[in-house]
């Protein structure tokens, strides 16, 4: 017993450093700051409208998947919102836009400029969720920037400049999407779709589709991402590797998600899976919200001949997310039978297998890959799964879990809980290849910037080789001490699980972290110091943390 509580103050104090970036809540969470802010009033917006038109659109899969609406506004920090002055601290600015009846509502800053040590937080009313933690770190030299959403239809901006800091910031918001699709399903619209309302023969990813597949299934799975296109609409990704084996995050999607886009208000999220998965039975699967996001690329190649987009992001992936890079194959053989994962209308992510084999055509002019069904080729469609709008963009994967093509168009769709055995085409990896006479056109001088002739690539895991005191990554745990419970913000890992335990070495309770915003309540327990126990699965690292409660 002695050895044990040793132990738990040894992790105490050396595993204070567990994490190089600490990414903070915002400051008004921890001070008792009381003031009014203004809050910026929207007018409603005709929901009944948007969803004539989506009932017509959702159908057709060479177009992204509109959730939202993008709202104009000219909102400049220094002349609107309210500053509070922190002795000894600094001094934080705090503005809130209201657009009625949102789901979700994220931010397009058309100025975004922040000085070394400030940051700037974006989150709903009830704090149940809070943004990344932007810092200079998000600058760039168009100075603008999109984020991702919080639910709510009100959203809070805040940003902390410590005493320090003599620089000014550069902020100005150009507009907001308003979300009316994703998440909870509105009160408001009848035909409103929302989290969970993807089509009812789905399989979520973590399901079994095969021995064969499964092993690269949970490695792949990790490269593939949600993309907001910064207006409205949705798509999805891969992060894909390229033969330098660099970590360079490339992220390859289709040519028609640029439509009325500008990469540099895309934001994507990785790791969107059920930790509950349902196969094809119309149940809903449970969520797992984790802030695996970032924002902000910028347009390496495109061409319309298949359908591709590669783009750049602007940050380099953090080194304790649990990511893929996904690998290639550029040698456009036939695939003995291939693989989807994708987000369909915005939903957590799924997956579809075909056992037939798909073949090379020529859709109007696009080369692709054709996934016969009923009413175009040959086959019945995918086995298993199907694809839906929304899953644009998401990538094929041949029977060596390597990316052969993306999703381009189909009229494969659920007819309850079956498939409808109908075709989807992907634009073919192998013609993007050399696909035009210019970098711009083609994926290999890109993928392939030596020009060492390679023709495919492994998969490349983002987390291997980083050191252990790392790979557990940034938490947040506060407040502490504590009156009756404490939040765990958890912006790393699916697969974080807690054990609290007296200073005699008594389990108390234990349970899952794996949201971005966990909280623990400690009002039962007697005042006095426990210790919290935190485990990634994934990696297998631990750290112990004091926790005292009082009163």
């Amino acid at each position: 017993m002695k050895r044990f509580l040793l132990l738990c103050f040894i992790c105490f104090t050396v595993l204070s450093s567990f994490s190089q970036e600490i990414e903070t809540v915002p400051v008004s969470w921890r001070l008792p700051i009381t003031t009014n802010v203004p809050i910026v009033q929207l007018p409603s917006i005709n929901l009944e409208a948007l969803a004539v038109e989506d009932s017509i659109n959702d159908l057709d899969k060479t177009l992204p998947w509109r959730y939202g609406v993008e709202r104009r506004l000219d909102i400049d920090f220094s002349e609107t919102g309210q500053w509070t002055d922190i002795p000894n601290i600094g001094r934080i600015w705090r503005g809130a836009i209201k657009s009625p009846n949102a789901l979700n509502l994220s931010v397009n800053f058309n100025s975004f400029y922040l000085p070394k040590g400030t940051t700037l937080h974006l989150y709903n009313s009830d704090r149940s969720e809070v943004s990344q933690t932007y810092s200079s770190k998000q600058n760039r030299a168009n100075k603008i920037l999109g984020s991702w959403f919080v639910t709510g239809d009100l959203i809070w901006i805040e940003y902390f400049e410590p005493e320090s800091v003599n620089e000014e910031a550069n902020i100005s918001i150009g507009s907001i999407i308003h979300g009316y699709r994703m998440d909870r399903v509105s009160q408001f619209v009848g035909a409103n779709r929302g989290m969970n309302d993807s089509g009812a023969c789905n399989y979520d990813v973590n399901c079994p589709i095969g021995d064969d597949f499964d092993s690269k299934k949970d490695v792949v799975k990790k490269a593939v991402a949600l993309l907001t296109l910064g207006n409205g609409y949705l798509c999805s990704a891969a992060l894909v590797n390229n033969s330098q084996a660099d970590k360079t995050p490339y992220l390859l999607t289709a040519n028609h998600c640029l439509d009325n886009s500008d990469p540099a208000f895309w934001t994507v999220r990785f790791n969107w899976m059920s930790p509950g998965p349902v196969c094809a039975t119309g149940e809903e699967s449970p969520d797992l919200q984790t802030n695996f996001t970032m924002s902000g690329a910028e347009l390496k190649a495109n061409n319309a001949l298949t359908d591709f987009a590669l783009v750049e992001m602007y940050n380099a992936i953090p080194e304790s997310w649990d990511v893929t890079f996904a690998g290639w194959d550029n040698r456009d053989e036939n695939p003995l039978f291939e693989v989807g994962i994708h987000h369909p209308n915005g939903d957590i992510m799924k997956i579809c297998r075909d056992d037939s084999g798909a073949v090379k055509e020529n859709a109007n002019g696009t080369e692709v890959w054709l996934i016969g069904g009923v009413s175009v080729g040959t086959g019945d469609g995918w086995e298993i799964g199907t694809t839906e709008s929304g899953s644009s963009g998401s990538p094929l994967f041949n029977q060596d879990g390597k990316i052969i093509g993306q999703l381009y168009a189909g009229q494969s769709f659920c007819d309850g809980f079956q498939n409808n055995n109908d075709y989807d085409i992907y634009g073919r990896f192998g013609v993007s290849w050399n696909a035009g006479a210019t970098p711009e056109t083609r994926l290999s001088d890109w993928l392939d910037p030596t020009g060492s002739g390679i023709s495919s690539t492994e998969s490349l895991q983002n987390i291997l080789n980083v050191p252990e005191v790392q790979e557990i990554g940034a938490l947040e745990i506060y407040p502490n001490p504590t009156a009756t419970n404490i939040t765990v913000l958890n912006s790393r890992f699916p697969n974080l699980s807690f054990k609290l335990f007296s200073t005699l070495g008594q389990k108390l309770m234990e349970g899952s972290l794996s949201n971005t915003m966990n909280t623990i309540s400690l009002e039962s327990f007697n005042e006095g110091i426990y210790f919290l126990y935190l485990l990634d699965a994934d990696s297998e690292s631990t750290i112990t943390k004091k926790i005292v409660v009082e009163r």
